[in-house]
């Protein structure tokens, strides 16, 4: 009497052809995943910068109508976005302008930073044209 002893279980080309599959899955779904992010978090980079006008403009109402020396302490904000995406920042102010900035602190090649100043003129560094 012959035993016959099924075998079960996987080969190991069976394994290499399943994690090349994968593999590819995760390589071509992995750029859809963190466009939709990155583009969530531009979102929280611009709505604190307009958070952070309308503090600017509180500012300059309480200061004699200027906005010399304001900062962050002084405008009571953080200085990071809500979830810390991206550091904020108040550029050179003078009596009459000013600029507030937000800059990433996670690695977006396409929008950097984004600026935005008292006349509400809107500009953005990086790769991608249209940032704002």
């Amino acid at each position: 009497m012959k035993l016959f002893r099924k075998l079960i279980g996987f080969t190991l080309i069976e394994l290499l052809l399943v994690l090349t599959l994968v593999s590819l899955l995760a390589w071509i779904a992995y750029p859809m995943y963190t466009q939709p992010m990155n583009k969530a978090r531009r979102a929280e980079a611009k709505i604190a910068l307009l958070e952070l006008t309308d503090r600017m403009e509180d500012y300059y109402i309480a200061n004699n109508n200027s906005y010399k020396n304001a900062n962050l302490e002084k405008l009571d904000s953080a200085e990071k976005t809500s979830k810390g995406y991206y550091k904020l920042a108040v550029l050179a102010t003078t009596n009459t302008t000013y600029a507030v900035q937000a800059t990433a602190t996670f690695p977006d090649s396409e929008c950097t930073s984004f600026t935005l100043d008292q006349r509400g003129n809107k500009t953005s560094t990086g790769t991608l044209s249209e940032c704002w």
